[in-house]
């Protein structure tokens, strides 16, 4: 089960946003998640409903460089940091796993109860009009290369004005469960 959750989680990856270069600086980065121990599931991109069970469980800390991390292998979103967007919305850069240097960028929301549901925003579904006015095309495989973080903040605006009001995809959902 953990390795089809790994999977469909890369696919949804897919046409995502990303830069070469750290946007969300120690400086810049801000605090949405408090200590403690979580549990993670991915949501069925069909129904919209968890997967059975959790993928990940473990516990979350801040560390000194702003980033989040757990000492639990394979902890989805390992190294990230985040940049509040005001309310309970977040942005979240989640430097690669593998490969090449590289950072993703998401959206996440911080509920009290300690619940965190995050979403990973697709290129391609920003309306067109909307990437032109800020100066970003996809390249072939349907990735966004972004590398400013106004730039950034200025398309997750844009990303979330476009869907208000419907029901966006929920790719993930943390909870928190102790300490």
């Amino acid at each position: 089960m953990r390795i089809l959750a790994v999977i469909v989680l890369a696919a949804l990856t897919a046409g995502c946003f990303y830069s070469e270069e750290e946007l969300i600086s120690r400086r810049l980065a801000g605090e949405p998640l408090e200590a403690g121990f979580y549990v993670h599931a991915p949501v069925d991109p069909e129904t919209g409903e968890e997967w059975a069970g959790a993928t990940w469980e473990g516990e979350i800390r801040r560390g000194r460089g702003m980033r989040y991390y757990s000492r639990v292998d394979d902890f989805p979103h390992n190294n990230s940091r985040f940049r509040s967007m005001g309310g309970n919305v977040w942005l979240a850069q989640v430097p690669a796993r593998d490969g090449p240097e590289a950072y993703s960028y998401g959206l996440l929301w911080v509920y009290e109860g300690g619940v965190i549901a995050y979403h990973i925003p697709d290129c391609t579904t920003l309306a067109e009009a909307a990437r032109d006015a800020i100066g970003l095309s996809p390249d072939e495989e349907g990735l966004c290369l972004v590398d400013d973080l106004g730039v950034l903040e200025q398309t997750m605006s844009a990303y979330l004005v476009q869907f208000e009001g419907e029901d966006m995809r929920i790719d993930g959902i943390y909870r928190r469960v102790g300490d």
